[in-house]
Formats: C-alpha cells, structure tokens, sequence
C-alpha cells in the first residue's frame, strides 16, 4: 500500500502543478501593458527655399513660384539643334536662416523626362555654388530614349551658408534634325538637410 500511496501522492502533486501551471500560462497570457505617445507638430516656414534669377523674364523664360516658394515651374526654356544652350541664374536655392544647411538636387524617377527623346541628346542641371562645388543632374538622350541619372547627387561638402543665394544652371542641346515643336519635361527636387 505504501507504494500505491506514494503513486497516489506524487499523481497528486503532479495534477497540483499542472494546474497551477495552466493558471499561470492563462494569467500571464491575458496580462499586457501599453505604452502611449503624444507627438505636437508645429508649421514653421522654409528656411531654404527657390527664388527667381537673373535669367527670369529673358528671353520668354519664365520661373513661377508657389507653395511658399518651396515649388518652382520654369516655363520658356529653349534648345537649339545641335548647339549648346546655357542659362547661368534662372532660380536660387536660397538659405535664409543664419546657420549653414547641406542641399543636393534629386531626380524624381518613374518615366522622367517625359516626351520626344529622339529630339534632344541633353538636359543637365547643375547647382552651382561660388566654392565651384558642382552637383548635376545629366539626363541623356540616344535619340530614342531618355537615360536618367544614376541616383541622386551627393551632399554639397560645405554646404550653403546663411543668407546664401545657388542657382540652378539649367544646360539644353537639341539634336541636329530636331524639330521646332518638340519638348519635354523634366521634375527634379532640391533636397535640403
């Protein structure tokens, strides 16, 4: 009997236990906590925005700011048959706070340019800095479609410093059989750190 007491004991101890182990799995399973967060986001108006250049207004160019000056639509500009064309200022990135900020021009992918690539053979974009930092934008033609970009162009090294005015120089060429119709658009965006 005494084995059979000790079988009966232990089984009871056992059954004890499972028991109290399903109690804890259920509480603990049914037990969690949550943590929240309350984010205030505050308007404040752009520090770096685009401005018009010297270029806006000549020649049929037309630069038209909107959204605080944070969009630009430049309109007139031109290409020649085989023949480079440069426009030195039409639009500024302006730094209008008082510390210096970093910029880099980005294309906007998907189909960019869009429209009559066997009419061109180039659009560069080029913010141009007076420390001769460079940064382009080349978008190609073979004369029958566009090649974008690879990527986007890296962080200005300096940067701009406040109250500093870089333009955007735009450079065209149109192909030796281009037509006087043709055209194409191109968006870009100035990234600002």
């Amino acid at each position: 009997m005494e084995i059979r007491n000790i079988l009966s004991k232990k089984s009871a101890k056992l059954l004890v236990l499972l028991l109290i182990n399903m109690l804890i799995v259920t509480v603990s399973a049914a037990m969690y906590y949550s943590l929240s967060m309350t984010s205030t986001i505050d308007v404040y108006a752009a520090e770096v925005y685009f401005k018009e250049g010297t270029d806006n207004g000549t020649s049929g160019l037309v630069v038209m700011l909107g959204g605080q000056n944070t969009t630009a639509v430049i309109t007139g500009l031109r290409a020649y048959p085989n023949a480079s064309l440069t426009y030195t200022d039409p639009i500024r990135v302006r730094n209008n706070a008082s510390a210096g900020t970093y910029a880099q021009l980005r294309l906007v992918p998907v189909t960019n340019p869009s429209g009559n690539a066997d009419q061109f053979v180039y659009i560069k974009f080029m913010l141009n800095a007076t420390t001769a930092e460079y940064k382009w934008l080349n978008y190609t033609s073979d004369g029958s479609t566009w090649t974008n970009p690879t990527g986007a162009t890296s962080w200005t090294v300096t940067g701009i410093d406040g109250g500093e005015e870089w333009p955007i120089v735009i450079y065209t060429m149109a192909n030796a059989t281009a037509t006087a119709t043709s055209s194409v658009t191109i968006e870009i965006t100035v990234d600002v750190d």
